[in-house]
């Protein structure tokens, strides 16, 4: 089987990597794979390989069918910008101390 280009996989892997605040370098260095490859995959000009989501599955202890699942839902949706995606981070770390840590709390 040839390697298909499936740009919704790379863009679901690039969004990841930014929702988790983690630089190229670093998610390079903890999949053991190099930070051009990571650039490349990002960028669409290389392929996901199996391999390479099976190293971010177990990295981030996400099942490859949510990743798959979740580049299917980004297909035909424009890729959020790196601004956006920190201040969505941040507004659920802030939703998130917020939040009652039990529900009679919230009474």
């Amino acid at each position: 089987m040839s390697d298909v280009k499936r740009p919704m996989i790379n863009q679901a892997l690039r969004l990841l990597r930014l929702y988790l605040g983690i630089s190229q370098k670093r998610i390079a260095t903890e999949l053991e794979i190099s930070q051009s490859m990571i650039s490349d995959i990002e960028n669409g000009s290389k392929p996901v390989s199996m391999e390479v989501l099976e190293r971010y599955s177990t990295k981030f202890n996400i099942k490859m069918s949510q990743i798959l699942f979740f580049a299917e839902e980004l297909n035909g949706e424009p890729v959020k910008t790196r601004g956006k995606l920190i201040i969505a981070n941040r507004v659920l770390s802030l939703l998130d101390t917020l939040s009652p840590r039990e529900i009679a709390d919230a009474s």
